[in-house]
C-alpha cells in the first residue's frame, strides 16, 4: 500500500489518505493539499524548486508512512533521524537574564525539547541523505530514494532560485529552538528594569505555535513554520501583502519590543536600491521590512542576536547585499554614519566590526562588578569598545537631535542635557558625587538614560576606565597619544569641583555648591546662543565634541571627526593653533573680537575678562599662553575659572610644564581689575602679578 500521485481513485488509497489527514490533525499539524505545489514536494512531479526525486512519484513518503513508523519522530515519521550534536544558540542576553532552559542540544526522543526540530533537520542539517527513508513500500526498508539537485545525496548549501535550505549543525546563527518560552523574566538595573519583551501568549492572537513538554512551553521550528503550507517560506503567518511583512508579523507575534511603535526604523519610508531586497521580500521599504533590516531568522552572519552582519556592519548594510544598495547608515545611505566613523579621530566602531565585543546589558558590569555568567562588561581593561548599540537603542530611537540641521548648537535651557530622540532607551550610569576633585567610584546603573552624559560616563569614568591617578587614566588619547592621556570625565565633571562646564548641572549656586561667588559667567562673557539664561543653562557633551562638518548638515554627534578630540564648531583648535604654536593671551584683540580658530570662542567672548585688566593684550606678558593659566582639559578643575596650578599633572598641565600659577583667588567681580593687579605681589613664573603668594580667606582655591 502506498500514497502516490497515480492511484487517487483507489478506495483504499482514499482511506489511507484520510487516516493520515486525521492523524496529523490530532497531533497538531495541518496538512494542506497545497503541499504538492511547494518545495517540500520532493517527488519527481515537483515544480517548485530543484531538489527532487529522479523517479519516485510519492509525495508523503519522504516524511511519513502509514505503517511501521520510526520509533522517534511524529506523526507517522518515516525519515532517518540525524545523530548530530548541535551547537546551540546562546547569548549574554539570555545568560544575563538567567533565562531558563537554554538547550545544550536537541532532543533525541519523543516529547523532549528539540525532537520536533531534529525532524526538520533530518533534511536541513546536511548530515542525512534527502532521500533516506525508513520504509518506501512493502518489503523496501531503510532505503535512499535517488535524488537530483542535491550535493552528493545531501541538501545543497544553496539552490539556483537563490534560497539557502542548508541550516547545518551550527544553530547559533539561527533563531533558537528547543528553548523555553518564558515572558515573565526581566533584569533589574539600579533604576528601571528591562523585561524579556515577549508577548504573554502569542498563540491567542496569531497562528504561531508553542509546544508543551512537562508543563513548560517551548519554541520549535514548527512554531513559525508549517511544512505543508503553500507560501513563500512555509510560515504560519501569511495574511500580510508581502513575504517580508509576513516575516515581520511572525516576529512581532512573539517579540513585543518596547518603544518599537513610532520609532524611526518602524516608520521609515526610505527604500533600498538593491533590487534583490524587493525580489526576496516583496517590499524594499525600511519601515515595512522592520526586523528584517537588522536580523535574519536563519544563517545570520552576526552573532549574537542573529544580526545580519557583525556588529556595526548591520547598521551600514541592512537587508541589502552591499552597503551601496542600502538606504541605511553606510556611505551614501539615508543617514551616513560610516563616513564620520572613518575620520582620523573617531570612536572605535570600525575597529571592532569583525569581533563582536558589545553584548546586551554590558552597562551592568563596570569596574569591580563581575558578570557571574562570565560575560564581559564595559571595562577598558578587557572589553574596550564603542559600538552603535552602546549609544543607540535601534528599537526605541526616534528621529531628531537637540541640534537642527546645518546648526552647531541647540537652544540652551536648564534641561539641555536631556537625551535627544536618537538616544531614547539607552543604558547609562549616574555617579554618586564625592568631595572635590575625587574620583566617583559609586554609580547607579540606569535602564534608560535621561541625560546624555549618563551614556558617555558609562565608559569615560571609573565605571569603564578603572582607578585613575589624579584623574588621569593609563590609556593614551586617540588624537594626541604622545602628549595627552585619557582622563576620567566624571572626576572632572564632579559638581563639587570649583569650576567646570555645566554638563551635569548649571554653574549657579544650586548647580555647583562648592564654587565661590560669582559661580556663573555673565552674559557679556558668552556668545549666542549661550547668552540667554547665562548661569542657569546646562549643555551636552556633544555641544563640544562631534563631527567637524556638522554645520553643513552632516550627522550630529561624536561619531568621528578630522579634528583632534572631535572638537566641533566654527573654530576647532585647542590648545594649539593650526600652525602648531600655542594660543597666547596676546592673540586676543584688545577691543574684542574672535581669536581665529580658537575653540573656546565658539561659546565665549574671551576678550571680556582679559581686556578688563586695562591694558592692551599685546602688553600682557607676550609669552603668556592660554594654558599658562588654564587647564588643557577644560572639563573641570578644583580651582575657579578652570585655572590650573604648576603642580597639576599632565595632561591638565599641557606637556607637564605649561601651567605657572601657584594660587588663585577670585574677587567679587569675577576678574581682577588694574588696581587689584597693582597691589599684588608676584608669584607667577612668568612675572605676571595675577596671583597672590599667600592665599587665604573663604574664597581661596587651594589644590586638594
Amino acid at each position: 500500500m502506498r500514497c502516490q500521485t497515480d492511484n487517487k481513485q483507489n478506495p483504499l488509497f482514499k482511506f489511507i489518505k484520510l487516516f493520515i489527514l486525521w492523524t496529523l490533525f490530532f497531533t497538531g499539524v495541518t496538512l494542506w493539499a497545497g503541499i504538492a505545489n511547494t518545495k517540500h514536494n520532493l517527488s519527481v512531479s515537483k515544480t517548485a524548486g530543484t531538489v527532487k526525486a529522479t523517479s519516485e512519484t510519492e509525495i508523503c513518503v519522504f516524511c511519513h508512512t502509514p505503517h511501521e513508523t520510526q520509533p522517534v519522530g511524529k506523526p507517522l515519521w518515516n525519515r532517518s533521524m540525524p545523530a548530530s550534536i548541535y551547537t546551540m544558540y546562546d547569548s549574554d542576553y539570555l545568560r544575563r537574564l538567567s533565562y531558563p532552559a537554554v538547550a545544550l542540544d536537541l532532543g533525541v526522543s519523543n516529547n523532549t525539547p528539540g525532537a520536533l526540530s531534529r525532524q526538520c533537520l533530518s533534511c536541513h542539517d546536511g548530515t542525512v541523505a534527502v532521500g533516506a527513508v525508513s520504509k518506501l513500500r512493502s518489503g523496501t526498508y531503510n532505503t535512499t530514494i535517488a535524488m537530483m539537485g542535491t550535493t552528493g545525496d545531501k541538501i545543497p548549501a544553496s539552490t539556483p532560485d537563490g534560497t539557502i535550505p542548508l541550516i547545518g549543525t551550527d544553530l547559533s546563527v539561527h533563531h533558537p529552538v528547543a528553548i523555553e518560552y518564558n515572558p515573565n523574566i526581566s533584569v533589574n538595573f539600579g533604576v528601571g528594569s528591562r523585561p524579556i519583551e515577549l508577548v504573554n501568549d502569542p498563540t491567542l492572537a496569531s497562528p504561531v505555535r508553542l509546544f508543551t513538554y512537562g508543563g513548560t512551553k517551548y519554541i520549535e521550528c514548527s512554531s513559525c513554520h508549517d511544512p505543508h503550507k503553500e507560501n513563500g517560506k512555509f510560515l504560519h503567518v501569511d495574511t500580510e501583502p508581502t513575504h517580508g511583512q509576513n516575516v515581520v508579523k511572525t516576529c512581532t507575534s512573539c517579540h513585543e519590543k518596547i518603544g518599537w511603535t513610532g520609532s524611526v526604523h518602524q516608520t521609515q519610508t526610505a527604500a533600498y536600491s538593491d533590487a534583490n531586497v524587493l525580489a526576496k521580500y516583496g517590499t524594499n521599504q525600511v519601515g515595512k521590512l522592520g526586523c528584517l533590516n537588522c536580523h535574519m531568522p536563519h544563517n545570520a552572519l552576526g552573532k549574537p542576536y542573529i544580526n545580519r552582519q557583525v556588529q556595526a556592519n548591520t547598521c551600514f548594510q541592512g537587508a541589502a547585499d552591499t552597503v551601496g544598495g542600502a538606504n541605511c547608515h553606510g556611505a551614501g545611505g539615508a543617514k551616513d554614519i560610516h563616513t564620520p566613523l572613518s575620520k582620523l579621530n573617531a570612536h572605535p566602531v570600525l575597529a571592532d566590526t569583525a569581533v563582536p565585543k558589545h553584548t546586551n546589558f554590558d552597562t551592568l558590569y563596570g569596574t569591580g562588578h563581575i558578570d557571574p555568567s562570565g560575560g564581559k562588561g564595559v571595562e577598558w581593561s578587557d572589553n574596550k569598545h564603542a559600538m552603535c548599540m552602546d549609544c543607540h537603542n535601534p528599537h526605541k530611537a526616534k528621529a531628531g537631535t537637540h541640534v537642527t540641521d546645518a546648526s552647531w548648537y541647540g537652544v540652551p535651557s536648564s534641561t539641555n542635557n536631556n537625551v535627544s530622540n536618537v538616544l531614547n532607551g539607552v543604558n547609562g550610569v549616574e555617579p554618586s558625587w564625592p568631595v572635590i576633585w575625587t574620583q566617583p567610584t559609586t554609580f547607579t546603573t540606569l535602564e534608560s538614560s535621561t541625560k546624555e552624559y549618563q551614556i558617555c560616563l558609562k565608559c569615560h569614568s571609573y565605571w569603564g576606565v578603572g582607578t585613575t591617578t589624579t584623574g588621569v587614566t593609563a590609556y593614551p588619547s586617540v588624537s594626541d597619544p604622545v602628549n595627552v592621556m585619557m582622563t576620567d570625565v566624571a572626576w572632572e565633571m564632579n559638581k563639587n569641583n570649583k569650576s567646570g562646564h555645566p554638563v551635569v548641572l548649571p554653574n549657579n549656586t544650586s548647580g555647583r555648591p562648592g564654587s565661590y561667588t560669582p559661580q556663573a559667567l555673565d552674559s557679556t562673557q558668552l556668545r549666542n546662543p549661550w547668552q540667554t539664561g547665562a548661569g542657569t543653562n546646562t549643555m551636552y557633551c556633544s555641544d563640544c565634541h562631534g563631527n567637524d562638518t556638522e554645520g553643513l548638515g552632516d550627522p550630529k554627534g561624536p561619531h568621528g571627526s578630522d579634528m583632534k578630540f572631535m572638537l566641533k564648531g566654527v573654530s576647532k583648535y585647542w590648545p594649539k593653533k593650526p600652525s602648531g604654536s600655542l594660543y597666547k593671551i596676546s592673540d586676543i584683540p584688545a577691543s574684542g573680537g574672535v581669536v581665529a580658530d580658537l575653540f573656546c570662542t565658539n561659546c565665549h567672548d574671551v576678550s571680556v575678562p582679559h581686556r578688563q585688566w586695562g591694558m592692551p593684550m599685546s602688553n600682557v606678558a607676550p609669552g603668556l599662553t592660554c594654558v599658562t593659566c588654564h587647564v588643557a582639559i577644560p572639563h573641570g578643575s578644583p580651582v575657579s575659572r578652570l585655572i590650573g596650578y604648576s603642580n597639576f599633572p599632565s595632561p591638565y598641565n599641557y606637556n607637564g610644564n605649561s601651567l605657572k600659577p601657584s594660587g588663585f583667588k577670585k574677587n567679587g567681580v569675577s576678574q581682577f581689575s588694574r588696581s587689584d593687579l597693582a597691589s599684588l605681589s608676584s608669584s607667577c613664573a612668568m612675572g605676571m602679578m595675577c596671583h597672590k603668594s599667600s592665599i587665604s580667606g573663604a574664597d581661596a582655591n587651594p589644590y586638594p
